[in-house]
């Protein structure tokens, strides 16, 4: 009998090694195939004809996918400056790749020529989500952290953000828009006043000389029959108001009478408040008692009427210098100024020396040795200043980023809004950054 014992190891072994020769010799047809595709890419690159050079790219891919060609046939599309084919190709790219830091670099970089900065804000948030970082992810991040559209809307005034909504003012009326430039309440008050972080009201007075608060849809929420002529802002259930004989009085949030007899009252913030009778200024409380011992000459207010911020006040004793001081009228710091903002925020304050403005802490600090021809003072990390003539903004570390070329300026709010006047209009810029719906 023959012996099929040794035989039978034999033909697996000559089967295997078919079927590895059969392996070997796919893998290099299809090694060869791709080498091709890719070499008539670069050929036809070299020429410029577009469509050959893609079509050869994507069979390579076909046949085996990569984060280099990808990146490759990219770069050839940048090269020809067909800006619309790179951005759909690097789409593409960062669809297929979307934890490979190269797709995400090619993909802001087609962005970025395109000036689309809405869209590289959205590259940057999926970066940040899933962890993607790379240099250039870093580099795009800082280069366009101030890049801003201007809202195509022109105003004749404005006033300053509160509670996400601003004051604008088109011919003699008065209306509000959003962070967003979108209008909110029509331009139809004689005047207006800021909205309320706490009551989400602002005040208003009509045509008819009527005054009162609307809530943010615009309708009236809280009037009175006492015949007052202006309401201030609504804080913490006290507003300063102005009465038919024009003095001014304090009361609560349903409009009833405090307390007061004053020339005038500003707004009441962390129960601290200025308030003026004939040439004197005081300091007072949500009570109307007097918190400082002194009186003065003149008291600083913002925007909102606010003169307490960062528990500080700017307050005159003389009319023509100022000095800083706490709620109790302890001076802070040595320094007097010849002008002064209130507080924007708890950083620092804008202030004028020697002709020249410039910024302290609220330990009266000064925080560089930088000048400026104009200051406001810093909020949500910026600040507006003078430079040449024009105001631009500067970061907390006094860089100027965004340059001077505005004829005037408010603040930015925290949503990355800010009015800047150009010629005789206000129109609002808006950071890409922060400046996002959703």
């Amino acid at each position: 009998m023959k012996n099929y014992r040794k035989l039978v190891p034999l033909v697996l072994v000559v089967l295997l090694l078919l079927s590895w020769y059969t392996l070997a010799s796919d893998a290099s047809e299809t090694g060869s195939e791709y080498n091709q595709y890719l070499e008539a890419a670069r050929e036809y690159a070299k020429t410029g004809v577009t469509k050959l050079v893609i079509q050869n790219y994507t069979a390579a891919l076909e046949l085996n996918p990569s984060v280099e060609i990808y990146a490759e046939a990219a770069e050839y599309y940048k090269a020809q400056g067909e800006n619309d084919d790179w951005v759909y190709w690097c789409e593409d790219f960062f669809e297929l790749y979307p934890t490979e830091p190269k797709a995400y670099d090619c993909l802001l970089e087609a962005y970025l020529a395109e000036k689309d900065y809405e869209s590289c804000y959205d590259v940057l948030e999926v970066a940040g989500k899933r962890n993607v970082t790379s240099d250039y992810i870093t580099s795009v991040s800082d280069e366009i952290a101030y890049y801003y559209e201007t809202d195509f809307n022109n105003y004749d005034e404005v006033g300053v953000f509160s509670n996400s909504y601003c004051a604008v003012k088109n011919k003699e009326v008065w209306g509000y828009v959003d962070c967003y430039g979108e209008q909110q309440i029509g331009v139809n008050y004689a005047s207006v006043g800021d909205f309320s972080n706490s009551s989400s009201y602002a005040p208003v007075v009509d045509s008819s000389g009527n005054a009162f608060y609307i809530d943010k849809d615009g309708d009236k929420i809280l009037a009175s029959n006492e015949g007052y002529q202006w309401f201030g802002m609504l804080l913490n259930g006290i507003a300063p108001a102005q009465k038919a004989d024009g003095s001014y009085v304090y009361v609560d949030e349903g409009l009833g009478y405090l307390f007061g007899d004053y020339d005038y009252a500003s707004t009441v913030n962390y129960n601290i408040a200025a308030v003026k009778k004939g040439d004197n200024w005081s300091i007072i409380d949500g009570t109307g008692a007097a918190v400082t011992a002194s009186v003065y000459k003149d008291v600083k207010l913002d925007e909102k009427g606010i003169a307490y911020r960062n528990d500080r006040l700017f307050v005159s004793m003389n009319g023509s210098s100022y000095i800083m001081i706490d709620a109790a009228g302890n001076q802070v710091g040595t320094q007097t100024f010849e002008d002064a903002c209130v507080f924007g925020d708890t950083t620092y304050a804008a202030v004028k020396i020697n002709g020249k403005w410039c910024f302290i802490d609220k330990d009266g600090n000064l925080k560089s040795d930088k000048t400026y021809e104009g200051a406001r003072s810093y909020v949500n990390g910026l600040a507006a200043v003078k430079v040449g003539g024009q105001w631009g903004f500067v970061d907390e570390g006094e860089e100027l980023r965004i340059p001077a070329e505005f004829m005037d300026a408010r603040d930015f709010n925290e949503k990355g809004s800010c009015f800047v006047k150009t010629g005789d209009k206000w129109q609002l810029i808006k950071l890409y950054r922060l400046n996002r719906k959703g």
